[in-house]
């Protein structure tokens, strides 16, 4: 009995031992469960607010009988239909530049935002592609702003301002250049114009063939009441990948074409008459003037001298033919260009033709490039592709090689030497063109692309006048010519 009795007395002091721990964890669980059924109150309130939002853009949707939009990110900010027949996507980009000049130069070291641009591109109707582009770096001006028809894979037609279709290497999209500047410049390519364009894809896209008709005048910005006559620049241009389906074979990576431009021209153009061969290789420089006073109310070639002579061209013709070459990492390009002015007339002031000539620029152009971490280029009748990194840098953690790149490149420039020719009337010197007939181009260049959205570039060249002297773009009445000169750029490209 005693043993029963200690037994129970035992057990009652271990239950009023655990009482208040169990009232305790009890209470515990207890203030979780309020905390749940708190949280799903919010969740479900949340789901109500979203249901009720939902319900009301779907109102609006079925009341204005529209089609809801997707807007999501993949390598671009898109905006989209859901089944995709209407979409745009949102791009933008920055290059920043740094440029460093020898002792021989008169261009000062400079920092440069080179390009500033907001881009917009999209599809209206699975067949109806559109671009408006608008720079504002330095004056702030419209560059792209076109629409295209995809009628079949073989006919699309567009009109609007864009880049005539001349040069693969003019064509290539700016954020995908090889080199900080091209090897040739206006008016070896017909800068951005308004025109029509007829073009398509032939041979399971191994052939891309073009037509097209451009005012010959260039872009809005420089004839801002439209057209400046009735004469045009007819533009033809084939584009051919023999052995792109020939998958394996050497010659896969092979591209060649051939095109051609032919314009009458009533009035110089301010684009390309009344400028200079300039911003080729090294952007702050000009090759050579014409002899101009650029006087804007004259009917002049832009060889107006100040003694009030005028000129006219009759025609200028373009054409070239171009070699590309993709094997891996290793990518080759030539371009051969030529520019034929016809019927070139100076007039003194008394109404006497003091020249009358002929004239031509050639520009050949050649670049090899090698990827050192395995990358590879394309190349289309657009220009040229650049590759997303095999291993993306990360710089913040210093992790990934990104793509390493390097370049070289030559281009030689030779202009008609009677262009520069001087002819004397009544004590007064006539010429057309002032500044040096042959430059030589000598590139050497390194690319860093971190990803898809930074890349860098850096460039040495080298510009041999021959011992005669070209300009700077800064330069007054002949002075600070240079016969020579080196530069070392570094820019960065940022993109979204």
């Amino acid at each position: 009995m005693k043993k029963r009795i200690l037994i129970l007395v035992a057990l009652a002091l271990v239950a009023v031992w655990h009482v208040p721990a169990i009232a305790q964890t009890g209470q515990e669980r207890l203030n979780a469960l309020e905390n749940k059924i708190n949280s799903l109150q919010k969740e479900l309130q949340q789901l109500k607010d979203s249901l009720a939002t939902q319900a009301a853009e779907e109102k609006i949707v079925e009341k204005k009988k529209a089609t809801p939009a997707l807007a999501f990110w993949k390598n671009d900010f898109f905006l989209s239909t859901p089944d995709e027949n209407f979409w745009m996507k949102i791009r933008g980009n920055l290059h920043m530049d740094t440029k460093f000049y020898g002792g021989n130069s008169n261009n000062p070291t400079e920092f440069d935002i080179r390009r500033a641009r907001m881009d917009f591109q999209g599809m209206w109707y699975k067949y109806i592609y559109f671009r408006v582009q608008a720079e504002f770096a330095d004056s702030p001006y419209i560059r792209n702003a076109w629409a295209d028809y995809k009628f079949k894979d073989w006919l699309h037609l567009r009109a609007g301002q864009m880049k005539p279709p001349f040069s693969t290497s003019w064509w290539t999209l700016d954020n995908r250049v090889n080199f900080l500047e091209r090897g040739a410049s206006t008016p070896m390519y017909p800068y951005f114009d308004r025109g029509w364009w007829i073009w398509g894809d032939l041979f399971d896209k191994s052939l891309t063939w073009n037509l097209s008709a451009f005012t010959g005048a260039g872009m809005d910005l420089d004839s801002k009441k439209g057209d400046i006559d009735d004469h045009k620049d007819y533009i033809a241009r084939l584009f051919y990948s023999p052995f792109k389906n020939k998958e394996g074979s050497v010659l896969e990576g092979l591209h060649l074409c051939l095109e051609g431009s032919l314009g009458k021209q009533s009035v110089p153009t301010k684009r390309f008459e009344k400028g200079a061969y300039a911003k080729a290789a090294v952007r702050d420089d000009n090759f050579w003037t014409w002899e101009t006073e650029k006087d804007e109310t004259r009917n002049a070639l832009g060889i107006l001298q100040g003694d009030g002579s005028s000129g006219r061209i009759g025609s200028r013709d373009r054409w070239g033919v171009e070699l590309h070459y993709i094997a891996g990492p290793f990518s080759l390009s030539s371009e051969y260009l030529v520019t034929e002015y016809d019927d070139i007339d100076v007039f003194a002031s008394d109404g006497t033709k003091v020249i009358s000539d002929d004239g031509g620029i050639t520009s050949w152009s050649t670049w090899v490039s090698y990827f050192l971490t395995g990358e590879q280029k394309g190349v289309s009748n657009f220009g040229w592709k650049q590759p997303k990194p095999k291993t993306k840098f990360d710089p913040v953690h210093l992790k990934g090689t990104g793509a390493w790149e390097v370049l070289a490149r030559y281009t030689s420039t030779k202009t008609s030497e009677s262009l520069f020719d001087t002819n004397i009337y009544l004590g007064n010197d006539y010429k057309i063109l002032e500044g040096a007939s042959r430059v030589d181009e000598y590139t050497l260049g390194l690319s860093w692309t971190w990803n898809p959205m930074v890349r860098w570039q850096l460039n040495y060249v080298h510009l041999d006048g021959h011992g005669i002297e070209s300009g700077s773009a800064n330069e007054m009445e002949g002075e600070n010519r240079i016969d020579n000169e080196d530069m070392v750029g570094l820019r960065m490209i940022f993109k979204f």
